[in-house]
């Protein structure tokens, strides 16, 4: 018995291991608000790198997980939208930033929520919602430039 083909995604596809950059910043900005955020990641305003890094390592192990979906959703890039992040956050924007050429950013989408989910344990959808292409662990994800 095959499979139904998964429900259209709308504005949301698959997320990808070249997102994790982006989610692991979108994820530290949102997250941030959340109540449970500050029991998490009791240091992050002293070691913003380190929070994000973490999200990185933590979102780039769910893409490659086949009982894990991981979601993203794009929108137009706003240059200002470092104002809006807490101020720990907002140095890390410098790093996340030299991956992107600066003549791409106007006219580029980028990432403004990530979402995952846990399939149950015995889902037939289990790999269906992994990256294309060979997946490879690269270790460099997990860390940031912390200076140039």
């Amino acid at each position: 018995m095959s499979l139904a083909p998964p429900p259209p995604l709308g504005r949301l596809r698959l997320a990808k291991l070249s997102d994790v950059p982006r989610i692991a910043v979108v994820a530290a900005a949102g997250f941030w608000h959340s109540p449970v955020f500050k029991y998490e990641r009791t240091h992050s305003n002293r070691f913003p790198y380190d929070t994000v890094a973490s999200y990185r390592k933590e979102y780039h192990q769910a893409i490659i997980d086949p009982k894990t979906v991981v979601l993203v959703i794009e929108d137009d890039y706003k240059k200002d939208e470092v104002t809006s992040a807490y101020d720990a956050l907002s140095i890390v924007y410098p790093s996340f930033h030299k991956g992107i050429p600066p003549e791409e950013w106007p006219s580029r989408k980028m990432i403004v929520g990530v979402g995952s989910l846990r399939l149950q344990p015995h889902s037939a959808r289990h790999g269906n919602f992994q990256p294309e292409g060979k997946i490879s662990v690269d270790k460099t994800l997990w860390t940031l430039v912390l200076r140039e």
